[in-house]
């Protein structure tokens, strides 16, 4: 499935274009789909390089690009390895950032680099780019590659490319910003899509610096949304808590908080609301459904009293008779 991005302004692409093999079959009209697309859309400020037979021919798995203005966020998951066969003469002036979420991807002899770049699962490459290298990825790898201007990073970056772990807190700031992008950039008028495309590289500037200015505006719901993910992955943890997760992520429980205030929810009742879904989808699973106290004790409520009294406040019942309602 391929869809068209919305055009917002003289000159400015703001949009989605996605290509799904399991869609559109797989191979050469797949691939084809995507670069023909991305070519229209995004070929003059970033050619693609040629893909080797194997890659056109084999090619299994999905490609989701999201472009705001000048910059891009693109979203590679294949069963199928990828690799180049020729990178071109073209003069660049941009910044890229790979981040390996599953399998591994090595850039041939970055010009700044001195070697080899290898970006497993898990980690981050961002260089300065001035002229197209080689790549080739494992089969069953996924990676998200970020494309900014030179100008926007360019000073931090020309001649220091950087690696480091894509669970570090400004790592997991940035990607979580990133997921709101692709989920929403549909929706976002011009305004709108050109402060998300300001935020992305605010928040790579804070990935290279390894800080944040927390009075920068978007940062805020940055630091919101992967608190959010954060907590979604530690909702059994005993010790999860704001000022854990405000530790995790290297700011201070006040700044972490101010993120929430001009939410509908403050984090604690993030954390407690959240705990209470997971517990009445555990209350109503099929098959081996937890008790009350079993529930009340792995969402570490203090007794099933309190969790009793939580669960009715969102629930408008007892955890006893939503499940027996549901059974």
């Amino acid at each position: 499935m391929s869809s068209r991005p919305r055009f917002l302004g003289p000159g400015g692409r703001v949009g989605t274009f996605t290509v799904d093999a399991d869609s559109t079959g797989s191979g050469r009209e797949t691939w084809e789909s995507f670069t023909d697309t991305w070519t229209d859309r995004m070929g003059d400020l970033y050619p693609l390089p040629e893909f080797s037979a194997a890659t056109v021919e084999g090619f299994r798995g999905t490609m989701r690009s999201v472009t705001l203005e000048d910059t891009a966020v693109n979203e590679f998951q294949g069963s199928s390895p990828l690799s180049t066969r020729a990178v071109g003469t073209h003069e660049h002036d941009h910044i890229r950032l790979y981040v390996g979420l599953r399998g591994a991807l090595t850039l041939e002899d970055p010009h700044d680099q001195g070697g080899d770049a290898h970006v497993p699962a898990g980690t981050y490459f961002l260089h300065h780019v001035v002229q197209e290298n080689h790549f080739h990825s494992t089969p069953d790898s996924a990676n998200r590659i970020f494309i900014f201007p030179g100008d926007a990073l360019r000073s931090l970056v020309s001649g220091k490319p950087r690696a480091g772990q894509a669970g570090s807190p400004a790592a997991q700031v940035l990607m979580a910003h990133t997921t709101m992008v692709q989920r929403t950039v549909g929706h976002l008028g011009p305004a709108a899509a050109h402060a998300s495309r300001n935020a992305l590289i605010e928040l790579a500037r804070g990935l290279v610096l390894d800080h944040f200015d927390d009075r920068e505006p978007a940062f805020t719901p940055a630091l919101a949304q992967a608190a959010r993910e954060l907590a979604d992955a530690r909702l059994a943890d005993a010790g999860l808590s704001p000022a854990t997760v405000a530790a995790h992520l290297h700011v201070s429980l006040r700044t972490l908080q101010r993120a929430f205030a001009r939410g509908e929810e403050s984090f604690s009742t993030y954390i407690r609301r959240r705990r209470l879904e997971e517990a009445a989808a555990a209350l109503t699973a099929r098959g081996a459904r937890l008790t009350v106290s079993e529930a009340a004790a792995r969402w570490h409520f203090t007794d099933s009293s309190h969790f009793i009294r939580a669960f009715r406040r969102q629930y408008g019942e007892t955890p006893a008779h939503f499940a027996r309602r549901q059974s």
